[in-house]
Order: C-alpha cells, then sequence, then structure tokens
C-alpha cells in the first residue's frame, strides 16, 4: 500500500509539473506574439501618438531615504515631469513627518506632489484613498524601494498606450525583474477606463500583500493587458536584501498578515472571476 502512495505521488508531482511547463510556454508565446500584433497594426496604421498624463500612487511610511532615492530616480529617468502626479500618503502618526515635507520641498518646484496625511489602515485602502484622488489618465501605483532604471519610461509609456484604445480598460506589465515576467508583474499599470469600471485599484480584501496579484490576474482572465519590456524598474527588497532590512519591513512581517491575505487569495477565487469578467 505504501508503495502505490508513493507512486501516486510522484505522478501526481510530475502532473503538476507538466502543467506549470505548459503554462509557462504559453503565456511566453502570448505575451510575445501580443506585444508583437498590436506594435505592428500601430506602426502599420501610423496610429495617432498620445501623451497622457500619470498618477503616480505612494504610501510610504517610516522611510525617508529610500523615498528620496525612489524620487531622485523617478526625477532622473524621466522625459516630462509637468505631466506626472504624485500622490504621497503618509501616516499621521509617523514620527518623520517633518523629514518627509523637508524632503518634498526638494522637488516641489519640478513635480506636482500632493501629500496627504491621514491614517488608514490597509496599504489597499491607501491605495485606493489615493486613485480616489487622482486625475491621471494612467494610475501606477509605486513602493517606496523602488527604483526607476528606464530612461524616458514615461514616454515609452504614452508610447505602449497608444497602442490600445484608451477608453477601453487596459493594463501595462513592465519589467520589474520578475522571474517570470510573463505571468506576473510587480507594478501594474492601468488606464483611466480600468480604475473607472471596478472602482478600485487594490481589493480591500487583504491586509497588505497581493494587490498586484489581483490586478494581474484579472489581467489575464479579461485579455485586457501588454507585457513591455521597454519600462524596467527594480524593487530593492528587503526580502532578499540584508541592507534593505528597516521597522517598516519587521513590522509588517511580524504582523502575520501575510499569512491571513494568503488564505484570503484561496477564497475569493470567484469574485476574482466576476471582476474580470467586468473588464471584457
Amino acid at each position: 500500500m505504501p508503495h502505490r502512495i508513493k507512486k501516486r505521488d510522484i505522478f501526481s508531482k510530475l502532473k503538476r509539473e507538466f502543467v506549470k511547463g505548459i503554462r509557462r510556454i504559453y503565456w511566453y508565446n502570448f505575451t510575445i506574439l501580443k506585444y508583437f500584433h498590436l506594435s505592428f497594426i500601430f506602426n502599420l496604421t501610423k496610429k495617432k501618438f498620445t501623451k497622457h498624463k500619470i498618477s503616480l500612487l505612494l504610501p510610504t511610511r517610516e522611510r525617508v531615504e529610500k523615498f528620496s532615492r525612489m524620487l531622485e530616480s523617478l526625477m532622473n529617468t524621466c522625459k516630462d515631469s509637468n505631466r506626472l502626479e504624485l500622490l504621497v500618503l503618509i501616516d499621521s502618526d509617523d514620527k518623520d513627518i517633518n523629514k518627509y515635507k523637508n524632503e518634498i520641498k526638494k522637488y516641489e518646484s519640478r513635480l506636482n506632489i500632493n501629500v496627504f496625511i491621514t491614517n488608514i489602515k490597509t496599504n489597499a485602502k491607501r491605495h485606493n484613498f489615493l486613485a480616489k484622488n487622482s486625475s491621471g489618465d494612467l494610475i501606477f501605483p509605486l513602493n517606496d524601494d523602488m527604483i526607476f532604471k528606464s530612461n524616458e519610461w514615461d514616454y515609452c509609456l504614452d508610447v505602449e498606450f497608444s497602442k490600445i484604445n484608451i477608453d477601453e480598460p487596459f493594463c501595462l506589465w513592465i519589467d520589474a525583474g520578475n522571474r517570470y515576467r510573463y505571468f506576473h508583474c510587480d507594478y501594474p499599470i492601468v488606464n483611466r477606463k480600468w480604475y473607472e469600471i471596478l472602482g478600485y485599484i487594490a481589493s480591500e480584501h487583504f491586509n497588505f500583500w497581493y494587490m498586484d496579484w489581483w490586478i494581474c490576474e484579472l489581467s489575464r482572465r479579461s485579455n485586457r493587458f501588454l507585457l513591455s519590456y521597454n519600462i524596467i524598474v527594480k524593487q530593492l527588497s528587503a526580502h532578499s536584501l540584508k541592507e534593505e532590512v528597516d521597522k517598516t519591513h519587521l513590522k509588517n512581517i511580524e504582523s502575520g498578515d501575510q499569512g491571513k491575505d494568503d488564505i484570503i487569495w484561496l477564497n475569493t477565487e470567484n469574485e476574482r472571476i466576476i471582476e474580470s469578467k467586468k473588464l471584457i
């Protein structure tokens, strides 16, 4: 009997790995062919190039140095900061509020920055609050521990979103260094129509994690996305870099919210199916 169980376990494992392999091959080819198709049509028809206003959403807490590093990389790599709108949310009990204000003053003459000091419990609700106060054609959720690597990334965003109908919901996946970039993007960017249809950026079921996973799954299920390798960002994550560990990271880990969010993710599959259909 144990021998049969062992064989069954091996077969089940091989079956899972086979299915994973097929999915990787499918999505890898699908994303490449779709990008080529939309780019070919765009160039062939000489479709109008459109310049977009971009809303950048950034909740941050006790990370002034990382905030400054991210902001500096943003300014050094963008082509036209005049059409950028940075919405920053700082917790009202953050001891570094004045440091944040001093840092923001350095950029106010070059960048439109709206600062909100309030007390909102979860990361999802923070992003949704900022999205509600945004006015851009494109909505780009950020992290304070990321940096921009591509020069003129904002111009590249214009090019990619000019390939689609901006009046329909759409999501752009950029190169954030994920191992399987055709499965997931850490920083998906959506247009205004996407936000208007769903009424949110982040699902408020979750405490901290899964915002990007939710957006990406809705993207795949609705086929309303494009993967671009022309826009590159890098997350200097405390999960992989010891020097990036800070109080905010430790607080998030120790909260136990990730385990809770894992369970919530498994229990909300039907809702993701329903939400994705709204985008079709």
